[in-house]
């Protein structure tokens, strides 16, 4: 097998697919050469995906037209160091007014007082929270990875930059929440400084005021990480975890949100803020990319006059598409009768090879989604489980009535075995009925 140049550690897999592309781009490096095959790469992706593709991946999203027209390419390439009125650079006046209207819309939005927009990640926000409110050898608390907690939470990810130890807080897989009942005490034996909640799979949500007291009796930091819940936060759909108690909430502003990719803090306690803030700058940036504001602000002024009924309508695709492929016959996660209350479902896909073999078939298939491990799984059992999000979707213009249609092509996939080329077209037919019935397939307010 050959070797890769750019990451010759990586797995097999991951090889051989490093190579055949590094192969097939070396045939011309001229600027013109790569300029062609960048284009092509581009057109290619955008019929695949944007075009013809049902995207039911929890982490993806599309700007609506008007948040994708408020972008300044230039902008991005400007240095914008400090705050408005004491920059090190002039000529800057202009920029001023995207710095203070999108945390001012961030933080309204989300119900908190002061919010950080100039991280360029969720993970490097709570980078910021761990640098603010723990030292190097302090304890935080987060959920398990098998219960959606994610990776970047965990000992491989940001906290070891931040040089951290990292526990798992007590989980009840039936009930796909935290034990509430072992919470305190085991707050009490590990004393984290910070405690972590908010996954990358959420059905149901938390409840913020136990958590909060159980922190408070031993001085810890709640972070609630809505990064996939952000969307849903706006409408106050789901979860308000400022409103119910979280000290600072983080989340990734593309997902649910539906904003540039980015990443946002927002408390409702100046003194909190202003740490945070001082970590962000001058502590991990200096220049940023400014030029996501503007679309950041559009957004979140959209989701200010339409964020309830958006979140309504991801959160009713989900239940209708959770039970229309329990109807297929696909084992759909839950409890207590119900699959959902948020944007995101999952199937257990254990007797279908896993969840990265059946999603692997399923983008094939051209419905695209990914893997995500279950409470339940085995330690080594690799992702047993299918993670869907609504989001994209119903900005696309899917309603409830459309659902029936895409669980019968994931029949048709995984439980048929049809050939993932027949199954592809009729997907993609799909798509563009979808897409002829809408004068504006992916704006905030769905119709």
């Amino acid at each position: 097998m050959t070797t890769s140049r750019i990451a010759p550690w990586a797995s097999p897999r991951a090889q051989a697919r490093l190579a055949e592309v590094e192969a097939a781009v070396s045939a011309d490096l001229s600027p013109t050469g790569v300029a062609d095959t960048v284009r092509k790469a581009l057109d290619a992706h955008a019929a695949q995906v944007d075009d013809d593709g049902i995207v039911l991946y929890a982490g993806t999203n599309v700007l609506s037209p008007a948040a994708a027209a408020a972008t300044l390419p230039t902008l991005s390439n400007r240095p914008s160091m400090g705050w408005p009125g004491e920059k090190y650079q002039v000529g800057l006046d202009h920029l001023d007014t995207l710095e203070v209207l999108a945390p001012l819309l961030v933080a309204d939005l989300m119900e908190g007082a002061h919010a950080e927009v100039r991280l360029q990640s969720a993970t490097l926000a709570n980078l910021a929270v761990y640098t603010a409110f723990a030292r190097p050898g302090d304890t935080i608390a987060v959920l398990p990875e098998a219960a959606g907690g994610h990776a970047s939470h965990h000992a491989q990810g940001v906290p070891a930059v931040r040089g951290l130890t990292v526990v798992d807080l007590p989980y009840d897989p039936a009930r796909l929440d935290l034990d509430y009942a072992a919470l305190p005490g085991f707050l009490r034996e590990h004393r984290p400084k910070i405690v972590v909640i908010g996954a990358s799979m959420m059905l149901f949500p938390h409840d913020v005021p136990a958590v909060r007291q159980a922190a408070d009796e031993i001085g810890a930091i709640l972070l609630y990480d809505a990064s996939h819940m952000a969307g849903l936060v706006a409408g106050r759909v789901f979860q308000r975890p400022l409103h119910e108690g979280a000290h600072v909430l983080t989340f990734s502003t593309y997902k649910s949100f539906g904003g540039p990719s980015g990443g946002c803090v927002v408390t409702r306690d100046p003194a909190l803020a202003q740490r945070v803030s001082t970590v962000a700058y001058p502590g991990m940036l200096a220049n940023y990319d400014a030029g996501r504001l503007g679309s950041l602000a559009v957004t979140a002024a959209e989701l200010a006059a339409h964020g309830p009924a958006y979140a309504q309508a991801c959160v009713r695709n989900a239940r209708t598409l959770a039970k229309a492929l329990a109807d297929e016959g696909f084992t759909v996660v839950g409890r207590d009768g119900e699959h959902t209350r948020s944007h995101h479902l999952a199937v257990d896909a254990h007797d279908l090879g896993g969840g990265d073999t059946a999603g692997l078939l399923l983008g094939e298939a051209g419905i695209y989604l990914s893997g995500i491990g279950l409470p339940w799984q085995h330690p080594d059992e690799g992702l047993r489980g299918l993670r869907i999000g609504t989001q994209e979707i119903t900005r696309r213009g899917f309603t409830p009535a459309d659902q029936p249609a895409i669980a019968t092509l994931v029949r048709r996939a995984l439980l048929d075995r049809e050939a993932p080329e027949q199954v592809r077209a009729d997907a993609i037919a799909l798509r563009r009925e979808i897409n002829a019935r809408q004068a504006n397939p992916h704006q905030v307010n769905p119709r």
